[in-house]
C-alpha cells in the first residue's frame, strides 16, 4: 500500500519541493542536487521500492554536497520502514 503511494508522489515532485524541504531540515540544498536528486529517483523509483534505495543514493554521493547526502541518509533511515 505505502509503495504506490510513495511511487505516486515521487513522481510528481519537482526539484523546488527537494529545495523547500532542505530548507525545513536545516540543509541547503542547489537547483543542481536537488534536480539530480529528482531525476535519478524518478528513474530509479521501482528499484528502490524494492529495497535498493541505499544502491541509488550511493549512485550520487559524489555529486552532492556531504550534508546534503548525510540528511538524505537520515530521512532514508527514518522512512525506510515504509519502502520495505
Amino acid at each position: 500500500m505505502y509503495k504506490n503511494l510513495i511511487k505516486s508522489y515521487a513522481m510528481k515532485i519537482k526539484p523546488e519541493d527537494v529545495i523547500d524541504y532542505g530548507k525545513k531540515e536545516g540543509v541547503d540544498v542547489t537547483l543542481e542536487e536537488a534536480t539530480l536528486f529528482v531525476e535519478t529517483v524518478k528513474a530509479n523509483a521501482d528499484y528502490i521500492l524494492v529495497g535498493h534505495a541505499y544502491e541509488v543514493l550511493e549512485s550520487i554521493k559524489n555529486k552532492i554536497s556531504t550534508p546534503a547526502y548525510q540528511k538524505l541518509e537520515e530521512l532514508l533511515a527514518k522512512y525506510q520502514k515504509f519502502i520495505n
